[in-house]
C-alpha cells in the first residue's frame, strides 16, 4: 500500500500548528513529539501504558489535542514520545475516516457527527 501522510491541524491550550501526520492503522493511538505538545500546550494526562510494535512496553505521558483533518475536527487522545506524527486508529474511528488503499488517502466512512 505504500505510507499515507495527511496534514492535520493540532490544537493545544497555546496554540496550533499544521503538520503532516503519518497514517498507522497499526496504531491504537496517535503520537506527537515532546518539542511540539510544549508548543501547543498539550495538556497531560496520567502516564500511561504503552506496548509498541516491536513488543516493548513503555510508562509515556499522554495528552489531549484538537485534531482536524479534512474538515472534520475533534478531541483526541495522544501519545507523547518519538519523533514522528503518528496517526492512529482511535484519532481515525473518531473522525469518521479510514484508509483508502488504492488512492493512499483519507476518505469519509460517515457522514460526521463528534460521539462523545
Amino acid at each position: 500500500m505504500g505510507h499515507v501522510f495527511v496534514k492535520a491541524m493540532l490544537e493545544g491550550v497555546k496554540g496550533q500548528e499544521e503538520a503532516d501526520m503519518l497514517v498507522d492503522t497499526g496504531a491504537t493511538l496517535s503520537t506527537i513529539p515532546e518539542d511540539l505538545a510544549q508548543r501547543l500546550g498539550v495538556p497531560k494526562l496520567k502516564p500511561k501504558r504503552a506496548q509498541l510494535a516491536d513488543g516493548r512496553e513503555l510508562i509515556v505521558e499522554a495528552g489531549t489535542v484538537q485534531i482536524k483533518i479534512n474538515g472534520r475536527e475533534a478531541p483526541t487522545t495522544v501519545l507523547i514520545m518519538g519523533n514522528e506524527l503518528l496517526l492512529g486508529v482511535e484519532t481515525l474511528e473518531t473522525l469518521g475516516l479510514k484508509v483508502n488503499p488504492q488512492t493512499r488517502t483519507l476518505e469519509p466512512t460517515r457522514s460526521f457527527v463528534l460521539r462523545l
